[in-house]
């Protein structure tokens, strides 16, 4: 059953009041081209009412030349059978023209006969918005130009003009173009945006920031595509410079970084050297009348003790002050001591074993010592004497820390106090590791401890680890330092399996 809203519209009347009232332009000619039908839009842009234009053809309202032209592409429709789009400017009856967008089709109507479809659409407003753009184009920092989908520039600004050196819609310009397509794939049916050099004959190649809509339908037949370009030379060249300058600021910073440590390291050596004669002077005078201390307490002790005369006791502090005293005469000679070294190729672990041997006699009794040698017989050159004395330092190190002068246990800073010596070898390297197991320190100590004549002891010099470090490093190796609050600490000796020249390093201080 068919619907009666369609049959309504079926209705002659009825869909000629449609198209009367369209929002476009309509008209109809016969193979004769003359007007058989013209909707109200129609007649109002021609000026003429229906009953004026049924039965007459556009020479009947049009100049000549005018006229020719209409017939001339009404014909071609009608005996081609093509779709004709075309812009024209048609006259109106008051003599003003207008611009008009003119769509044709021919028609085999059911009756037989062949008719011309045509609609017309006023553009006027749309050619002033037109121009208003184009001279908005005109005034904007910006090249601009419109490219057809055949290849060819239908539009161009007079920035772009200047960019491609010529006429943008000739040859200059479809050779920057071209240059443009082969920076980036797709340009320009395809929307992009991207950054591309361009050459200029006579000119030297300049940055382009390049940005395409991509293939749009303007009106036409066939797309275009609006293409802005900004030329980005001179603000590549400014981030060139800007980067340049960044790098030598970083460059000169870090030269000033530089020659600030190098005028540290020269005022600490000059502080260093002083520092060092100062000790060996002292050193020096405090051990001859420290010999005859040492002579005459010898003397009474073995001419009082056993006489019940009450003065053991005393006699006792005497002797331990006189070590004390001629060990703090041993570190500061150590620390002051820049004399060549004497290293041959020796047995490590044998060597460290007796030095072990000895040490362990005179540790206090509470302090156990755990020697675990790992090298197997590996020869290392070293001087026995110098690096004795760095090892006795740490071992001694340890133990005060852990038990102090090993006198009152309810002192001590751990129960079981244990100091562990082990050697192994890391590739070209071997390391002696002491290790105990008391308080440890703190980040603030670690950060300070190879500084001479920093300690946190009561007694102590603060020369003991920097005296190591200075041995360690105449040897050519390193000294590491681990240790936590209450984890107790460990000194690491690096040395190298090779020798080193030493003869360079007679004045070498390293806090």
């Amino acid at each position: 059953m068919e619907n009666p809203k369609y049959n309504r519209l079926r209705d002659p009347d009825v869909l000629l009041s449609i198209l009367d009232n369209l929002p476009t332009s309509i008209f109809v000619k016969d193979e004769n081209l003359r007007f058989v039908y013209s909707n109200e839009l129609h007649c109002q842009m021609i000026g003429k009412p229906e009953e004026a234009l049924i039965g007459k053809c556009d020479s009947d309202f049009y100049r000549g030349e005018e006229a020719e032209g209409f017939l001339a592409n009404d014909r071609a429709v009608i005996e081609g059978g093509q779709t004709n789009i075309s812009e024209e400017m048609a006259s109106q009856e008051s003599g003003m023209t207008m611009p008009v967008l003119t769509r044709k089709a021919r028609l085999k109507a059911p009756d037989g006969n062949t008719y011309l479809i045509g609609t017309n659409a006023d553009l006027t407003e749309i050619k002033k918005r037109e121009n208003q753009y184009r001279a908005l184009t005109a005034t904007v920092p910006v090249g601009v130009l419109q490219i057809e989908e055949g290849g060819g520039i239908s539009f161009s600004n007079p920035l772009f003009n200047v960019y491609c050196g010529g006429d943008g819609s000739g040859e200059e310009g479809s050779h920057l173009v071209k240059q443009l397509a082969e920076a980036h794939p797709g340009f320009p049916g395809v929307a992009c945006k991207f950054e591309g050099n361009v050459q200029v004959m006579g000119a030297e190649p300049r940055a382009m920031l390049v940005m395409s809509s991509g293939w749009l339908h303007l009106g036409g037949e066939k797309r275009s595509a609006i293409v802005s370009i900004i030329d980005v030379s001179e603000m590549t060249e400014l981030r060139r410079i800007n980067e340049e300058v960044s790098r030598l600021n970083k460059e000169l910073a870090a030269n000033m970084k530089k020659l600030a440590e190098a005028q540290d390291e020269l005022v600490k050596k000059g502080r260093m050297e002083q520092l060092g004669q100062l000790t060996a002077t002292v050193a020096h005078e405090l051990r001859n009348p420290l010999g005859a201390v040492r002579t005459s307490s010898f003397l009474l002790d073995r001419k009082l003790r056993g006489k019940d005369l009450g003065i053991e006791g005393q006699l006792d502090r005497i002797n331990k002050g006189i070590v004390r005293c001629d060990n703090i005469i041993t570190q500061l000679l150590d620390f002051s001591r820049t004399r060549q070294l004497a290293c041959q190729p020796e047995d490590l672990d044998g060597w460290l074993a007796g030095v072990m041997e000895e040490m362990a006699k005179g540790l206090p009794h509470a302090v156990s010592i755990n020697v675990l040698l790992g090298l197997d017989g590996t020869m290392v050159p070293f001087d026995p004497a110098r690096l004795q004395r760095a090892i006795v330092n740490l071992v001694a190190n340890a133990s005060e820390a852990m038990v102090g002068q090993g006198d009152d246990p309810s002192k001590f800073a751990c129960a079981s106090p244990s100091i562990s010596v082990t050697t192994r070898r890391v590739g070209e390297e071997v390391c002696i590791e002491v290790k105990d197991n008391g308080p440890g320190m703190s980040a603030e100590v670690i950060a300070r401890i190879r500084e001479p004549l920093f300690t946190t002891k009561s007694f102590g010099t603060g020369l003991g680890v920097p005296a190591v470090e200075q041995i360690v490093t105449q040897h050519g190796g390193r000294l590491q330092i681990d240790a936590e609050p209450g984890n107790g600490a460990a000194f690491i000796l690096w040395l190298p399996l090779t020798a080193v020249d030493d003869g360079s390093q007679d004045d070498a201080k390293v806090a």
